[in-house]
């Protein structure tokens, strides 16, 4: 038994110790990259790609998860952000998210109280032209097409979910696990799937 909470107290101090690590590196690089933001934690550094052009905004309560051994899920990537030039993106308070990536090209908003779950993938643009004349050319980026993704109040995205280009999510949402969203989900609803579809009504 002694050995055993002494392991226990060993962990508990290793991971205080790496929080507190984490988060003022974390701090120095959102100063680095022109984030605004208010009090956050982070396990882990993510990767950010904040173009000095860009905005990004950061509310209170900010969590994330960078690494494998804190992650519940075990995922070993880091979250990331990427916001190209004039580009925005917006994130309300008390938001949190484990090995995410959110990369935008335009325009990205998400409300308050959002739980994004292991390995969520949030963009706004399809990267590339759907006109295979263009890849590999500089009219492929020309020729790209982007639109706003807006994410309301109290949504929980579930693990390895995609949320594509143009798409509005209502607030009260719930998106299951795996879910590819290609349009837009009202209020108080429950989607899921490939492509996402409706559930039910969440009670």
């Amino acid at each position: 038994m002694i050995l055993i909470s002494l392991y226990r107290f060993a962990g508990r101090v290793r991971r205080a110790v790496y929080l507190r690590w984490s988060c003022l590196l974390t701090a120095a690089i959102f100063y680095l990259n022109r984030v605004e933001r208010g009090e956050f934690v982070s396990l882990g550094v993510p990767l950010l790609d904040i173009h000095p052009g860009a905005c990004c905004v950061l509310g209170d309560g900010f969590r994330m998860v960078n690494c494998a051994r804190y992650a519940t899920l075990g995922k070993p990537n880091r979250c990331k952000l990427l916001v190209a030039e004039g580009a925005s993106l917006s994130i309300g308070r008390h938001v949190g998210m484990s090995s995410a990536a959110i990369i935008v090209s335009k325009s990205i908003t998400i409300g308050d109280n959002i739980l994004i779950g292991g390995g969520v993938t949030i963009v706004d643009t399809d990267f590339h032209s759907l006109n295979s004349a263009h890849w590999h050319t500089a009219e492929d980026d020309k020729n790209m097409n982007s639109a706003p993704v807006k994410i309301g109040d109290n949504v929980f995205i579930g693990m390895d979910s995609i949320i594509l280009k143009g798409v509005t999510i209502g607030s009260n949402v719930v998106v299951a696990a795996g879910s590819v969203v290609a349009r837009d989900i009202p209020d108080n609803q429950i989607w899921g799937g490939n492509p996402a579809k409706f559930i039910r009504n969440r009670d």
